[in-house]
């Protein structure tokens, strides 16, 4: 294995881990978490954005180490 390959490896691993638990777990707990605060006007409406935003960072993290 070549050294630049083994520094790719790991930043994928650790990418692939982050999107495990982003999804798996983070995503989830603020979705609940927001429903049960029942927030409502322009509160409710930017934090039920959050998740959205969430998953659109681990997208993004993954298509630059794919890149």
């Amino acid at each position: 294995m070549k050294k630049g390959q083994a520094g790719l490896t790991g930043a994928f691993i650790s990418i692939m881990i982050a999107v495990i638990i982003g999804v798996g777990i983070a995503i989830p707990v603020v979705k609940d978490t927001i429903e049960n605060a029942s927030l409502t006007g322009m509160t409710g409406t930017i934090l039920n954005y959050l998740p959205l935003l969430m998953g659109v960072v681990l997208l993004v993290a993954v298509a630059v180490l794919v890149r």
